[in-house]
């Protein structure tokens, strides 16, 4: 059963970009437990840093007015050194905090990363029809990417930043002005503003852009899966060309927002202009009246250069701040995708007579397909063939019952308990399932049997005979340990299938689910494993699909469906004359 949608998805007038900052608020939060102290000692050293850097403007400009005055002693030239090492600890406290927060980053990007990664893992089987792995992959890239900024605008720019401003500020006001304060004030918030605006009038294109980079990620990944098959058809030019189109549409949507970002370059410069040229205005006078001396003016100048700075990484930060939602929200959507939600029922359902029953269930897909009133009863003692035509609802139907489709209405039956009471650990732990699009890790042939399960070596042996594989494994000089290569692609197709069929079987599954599982054996190799199989069945539940009913052998049951609906079924005369 789907999880419910949280609150940033339940509402349909909440816009993405919420949606996106109300996750990136809780991932965050999650990452200041798992970093507090570490942030902590970033701001007390931030702070320190600041400290730093605004007092060594002020004792260079006391340094400047004691040389003017004619005062050269030999604590003059300590003061020099005394500013030098003020210089160096700043710079040494702003590396220190350059690094911490990188640790803080990546210590965030794990947290993230394994969070969503354990989330996906959760996911309704529409997820997976919706999202190609490429485009996952893309998405939690970006995701990283954009709390990473996200932190470092915050730990390298907002807290050293604000703290710079505040304690410059002070000192403008208190050592040379008041008036030139409410200059610096006025120009950081009009440069903040103007910022503001740019990135209003540029986000249509940054926007574009991402998108069209989901775009992109979602070809390249379907390409990339079916290049071998595709290549074979000539279709290279127009794999290039379709995507050179879409990545053409993420570079012309950057190329306009930066094109429109570079007109506001000038405002800038006009804008830090006119500050200079007020506060000057304002000082000069003050200064042939006597009543500031040159190394104020030096104070004056260091310290405004200084501001700009912070005021510019802040004004700019807004913008990388608009930009990072903007870059977060396929992660968001990925995050927000419905979750299955475990039964709440007792973890302790055990198999007793091995009966599936269907009984009325309906199912559809977003293009219309699906099953509907599909019902029948799937035993031991025998195997349960679905035969039918391509798209005929045959591997809906084993979905289904592996719990990654919910029926929209009618019901699963276990041994007479709804398949929806039944936690997904429990169920999984009693099943094996074949499946028509076998899917190997690049790893080795134990790795890929086993799948993370307690290696027990008896169990793979007889797994590895019963799949028919141990004489193609024992013809690989490494044996188990021989790696498979990307998806597999080092195995034929008959070998990746006798693969999947071991798998299945190290199980020791009580319902087994086999979907074309022989599709890709020779006829002699089909018939040793269905073979191996068939001994099993007084014991195991088997539920097959099969387009050859050369398989059928008297005593199976045949479920024969068209249209997604069940035809007619029928259960051929065994050898003792029972049904």
């Amino acid at each position: 059963m789907p999880r419910p949608a949280e609150p940033a998805e339940r509402t349909g007038m909440t816009p993405a970009w919420l949606a996106s900052a109300d996750v990136a608020l809780s991932l965050l939060r999650s990452c200041w437990r798992g970093s507090r102290w570490t942030i902590i000692a970033i701001v007390l050293i931030a702070s320190l840093s600041s400290v730093a850097a605004v007092s060594a403007p002020y004792i260079f400009s006391r340094l400047i007015d004691q040389a003017t005055a004619g005062d050269a002693t030999a604590w003059g030239l300590v003061g020099f050194f005394g500013y030098a090492a003020v210089l160096g600890i700043s710079t040494t406290l702003s590396e220190i905090v350059a690094y911490l927060s990188l640790i803080c980053t990546k210590t965030c990007q794990f947290s993230v990363s394994t969070a969503l990664f354990a989330r996906v893992l959760k996911k309704t089987g529409d997820f997976f029809i919706n999202f190609n792995p490429a485009q996952i992959q893309s998405s939690l890239t970006s995701g990283e990417e954009a709390l990473a900024s996200l932190i470092d605008l915050v730990l390298v720019v907002f807290v050293p930043g604000l703290t710079q401003i505040g304690l410059s500020v002070a000192v403008i006001g208190s050592a040379i002005n008041a008036e030139i304060v409410i200059v610096v004030v006025t120009y950081g918030c009009v440069f903040v503003t103007l910022t503001v605006l740019a990135n209003l009038r540029t986000r249509a294109h940054r926007d574009s852009a991402i998108e069209a980079a989901q775009d992109a990620a979602t070809f390249l990944g379907n390409a990339v899966n079916g290049m071998e098959e595709l290549r074979h058809f000539g279709s290279e030019q127009w794999l290039t060309d379709r995507f050179s189109q879409i990545a053409g549409i993420v570079r012309d949507n950057w190329l306009r927002f930066c094109l429109r970002s570079i007109g506001y370059a000038g405002a800038y410069g006009i804008l830090i202009a006119v500050e200079f040229a007020a506060s000057f205005f304002i000082l000069l006078p003050r200064y042939k009246a006597g009543h500031l001396s040159i190394g104020d003016i030096v104070l004056f100048n260091l310290l405004l250069l200084q501001l700009n700075h912070p005021f510019e990484l802040i004004g700019h930060a807004i913008g990388q701040l608009a930009q990072d939602l903007a870059e977060f929200q396929p992660f968001a959507r990925i995050w927000l995708a419905s979750e299955d939600v475990e039964s709440t029922a007792p973890n302790d359902f055990v198999l007793q007579q091995g009966s599936i029953e269907f009984d009325g269930v309906r199912f559809s897909y977003g293009n219309g397909r699906g099953v509907d009133s599909v019902s029948f009863v799937a035993e031991r003692g025998r195997v349960t063939y679905l035969v039918g035509e391509t798209g005929a609802g045959k591997s809906t139907i084993i979905r289904l019952a592996l719990k990654s489709l919910e029926p929209a209405a009618g019901r699963i039956l276990v041994d007479g308990t709804n398949l929806s009471d039944i936690p997904r650990s429990c169920w999984n732990s009693i099943i094996g399932i074949v499946p028509q699009d076998i899917i190997l890790l690049n790893d080795t042939l134990r790795t890929n049997i086993v799948l993370g399960r307690p290696c027990d070596e008896t169990r793979l042996r007889n797994a590895v005979d019963k799949a028919a594989v141990a004489e193609f494994v024992a013809a690989l000089p490494e044996r188990l340990e021989t790696t498979v290569g990307e998806r597999g692609l080092k195995l034929s197709g008959g070998e990746r299938q006798r693969l999947a069929i071991a798998r299945a079987l190290y199980a020791k599954p009580e319902i087994l689910f086999l979907d074309e599982a022989s599709s890709a054996l020779d006829e002699a190799t089909e018939r040793e494993i269905m073979s191996h199989i068939r001994t099993i069945a007084h014991e195991v539940t088997i539920v097959a699909i099969t387009h050859r009913e050369r398989l059928i052998m008297p005593g199976d049951r045949i479920v024969r469906m068209s249209e997604g609906r069940v035809v007619r079924r029928s259960s051929p005369i065994n050898p003792r004359g029972h049904p």
